[in-house]
């Protein structure tokens, strides 16, 4: 059979196929490849399609076909035994194509058309080809498969599509973006959200903006509260941050160690360590010396009681040491309504009482001797005399009527007390402070028989003296003294109105870097105001040795200080209603509040000082330990000053027996 006019045509197709490969090469990839030929076959098919229908039309619309001449039509099989089933049902449907049902003619016209019922899903197909026996279903972008009906995930087939999240969907796909971000105009990357452009969007509290987030800041100290919009206190001692006590405060917090307990804050500021100190003072003690000024409440150190079988005179000579100017050395004679006599001084000279026949006398002579330096003082009975001797000088010669020793059934009686009188000092001749911060040495009392004095005072250390002194008070690190002082006072610029001031000069010489000073202590035990070394600024956190000034717990100034250099150091504090002074060697210190926090600060300490309060030196009572910044004791030496007078220990209300009134031991050398 000669080829029919699609074969002709698809050789010539061919021929010139091969003639434009021969002229250049491409290579094609299989899809491209059927994309570009498609259309060429469509093309091709085009005058075949043309002379089919003219042959479908005298052979199987105008007269009734078979299955041998339907194949003389297409020419294949494949088209013949897709059309010729479906002519049949024609038949059977519209009647016979003799009848000339148009209906029976469009029927069979279609069959020929694979894209007839369209065998493509309408959805994912652009347009379906019909082709020779079979059909093709050209896909839309995002659809697959021969009847384009699977939806191409493009999330899973390309790397990068989307910057950041791809959501496939049916014959396409949407770029989505995480939290923080926003899609750009490309639809497909994306840019962040500069939150903090909402001005309410962390509230009162500072807004930074981060890549795909943004953060409320608040000061140290304080926690943001997404539900407030606010920035709010964190309270570290909840969290336990503090190894003993511990004070919150608005964005900050204050641990507080056991400073009465000889402890203080370690370096990071929330644990606890041990007060040591940081110079070291020569407190060795001489077993051969006397403590005088042991006993506060101005009893006797020491007391013997002479019998002898025949009348005796006095003969005492010691040597004595003090900085102390006034005070007793010792009594002797009987009771107190009898014959006695009191040697002591005052103003830091010699001053000799005495009681014969109920009338009493007072003699005051010689250099002043409370220098520090040894002197030797002696005292003899004479008959009818009493002669004073300092440095072998006769300072007093006072003429007397009777003995000192008295005759009690048989028996010569005299009474010797050392370091105060056997009775209350009111009734001496002219009243005085019996309480005498010295040191005796090489005592012979009545030509030594005293041994037993001796003995004592080696077995108690508390009765030796320093073996080297210097001025002033030394605080061992434990124990306080008290006075009760007035510091309200009545100014005469404005009538009767009632105004107060704590001025304070402090000259001190710390054996250690933390410690009281002085403060003033209400009858609650608040502690209304205090000067003190502390190693630590509060508030920076910070180790540093500084001196503060507080009332209660609020810390008003501070100044810093080389307080272990072993040197004396001036701290001078002056406090009124209006203001507060710190000043350390000359240099004032700093404030810590603001000037309305001053104010009120000192609008606290004055309703304190209105009531009834007590003065504090070297250390407080057991007060909570955060009743004020430093609790601990002081140690070192130190002589206090306050509204312009000189505190003598001597006149304290109370004195720990460790505290000297008068004399301190030197540093020791650096080594």
């Amino acid at each position: 059979m000669p080829p029919g006019p699609a074969a002709t045509l698809g050789t010539a197709l061919l021929l010139l196929l091969l003639a434009s490969e021969s002229a250049h090469t491409v290579i094609l990839r299989a899809r491209e490849a059927a994309q570009f030929l498609r259309p060429r076959q469509r093309r091709a098919y085009q005058v075949f399609e043309e002379a089919k229908q003219g042959h479908l039309e005298r052979e199987c619309i105008e007269e009734l076909c078979s299955q041998e001449e339907a194949r003389e039509v297409f020419e294949n099989d494949p088209e013949t035994e897709y059309f010729y089933p479906r002519y049949l049902e024609c038949i059977s449907k519209h009647g016979s194509p003799y009848k000339k049902n148009t209906d029976f003619i469009t029927c069979v016209q279609k069959l020929p058309d694979q894209c007839y019922p369209d065998p493509c899903d309408k959805g994912g197909t652009q347009v379906c080809q019909d082709l020779m026996g079979t059909f093709y279903c050209q896909c839309r972008d995002g659809w697959a498969g021969r009847l384009c009906n699977r939806d191409v995930n493009e999330c899973s087939q390309e790397s990068g599509i989307c910057s950041q999240i791809c959501y496939n969907k049916p014959g396409s796909f949407q770029c989505g973006c995480y939290s923080g971000y926003a899609l750009s105009l490309d639809g497909r990357t994306c840019h962040d959200l500069d939150e903090c452009a909402d001005a309410g969007a962390c509230g009162e509290a500072q807004c930074q903006n981060l890549p795909g987030s943004y953060s409320c800041l608040c000061d140290e100290g304080y926690a943001f509260s997404s539900q407030e919009k606010s920035c709010r206190d964190v309270d570290e001692c909840a969290e336990g941050r503090c190894e003993q006590a511990c004070v919150n405060s608005p964005g900050s917090y204050t641990c507080h160690c056991d400073g009465r307990g000889g402890l203080k804050l370690s370096r990071d500021m929330n644990t606890c360590e041990d007060i040591l100190p940081c110079v070291p003072f020569n407190v060795a003690k001489s077993v051969k010396s006397l403590y005088l000024g042991r006993m506060f409440s101005g009893t006797p150190v020491i007391r013997l009681r002479f019998k002898r079988l025949q009348p005796t005179r006095l003969v005492a000579e010691f040597d004595f040491r003090t900085f102390d100017p006034e005070g007793v050395l010792f009594f002797a004679g009987g009771h107190r309504d009898s014959t006695w006599i009191v040697l002591g001084l005052r103003a830091g000279r010699l001053e000799l009482q005495l009681r014969y026949q109920g009338v009493g006398r007072v003699t005051s002579s010689g250099p002043i001797i409370n220098h520090g330096s040894w002197q030797t003082i002696s005292v003899e009975e004479l008959e009818r005399n009493l002669v004073i001797k300092v440095n072998k000088d006769a300072v007093m010669k006072i003429a007397v009527a009777g003995d000192l020793f008295q005759l009690d059934r048989g028996l010569y009686h005299l009474n010797l007390t050392v370091g105060g009188v056997p009775f209350k000092e009111k009734d001496l001749v002219q009243p005085m402070n019996p309480r005498l911060d010295g040191c005796l040495r090489s005592w012979h009392w009545l030509d030594g028989e005293d041994t037993t004095v001796q003995e004592t005072v080696k077995a108690n250390v508390n009765m030796q003296c320093f073996s080297l002194t210097e001025r002033g008070s030394f605080f061992p690190g434990r124990g306080f003294a008290s006075y009760s002082l007035d510091y309200a006072r009545t100014s005469p610029d404005v009538g009767t109105e009632t105004t107060w001031e704590v001025e304070a000069v402090a000259r001190i010489r710390p054996a250690a870097d933390t410690g009281m000073l002085l403060a003033l202590v209400g009858d609650d035990q608040a502690v209304a105001l205090s000067v003190a070394l502390v190693d630590y600024h509060s508030t920076k956190k910070l180790k540093k040795q500084l001196v503060v000034l507080a009332v209660e717990s609020v810390t008003l100034v501070l100044m810093e200080i080389k307080v272990c250099d072993g040197q004396e150091h001036v701290v001078t504090v002056s406090v009124n209603k209006d203001e507060a002074t710190l000043e350390v060697d000359g240099t004032k210190g700093q404030s810590e509040v603001s000037p309305a926090g001053l104010q009120e600060r000192l609008a606290v300490l004055g309703r304190h000082l209105q009531g009834s309060v007590l003065t504090f030196v070297g250390g407080l009572p057991d007060v909570p330990v955060t009743s004020a910044p430093v609790t601990a004791f002081y140690r070192g030496c130190m002589t206090l000053e306050v509204n312009r007078k000189v505190l003598d220990l001597d006149e304290a209300i109370y004195k720990h027996s460790d505290i000297t009134a008068h004399s301190c031991p030197p540093a020791e050398p650096a080594a």
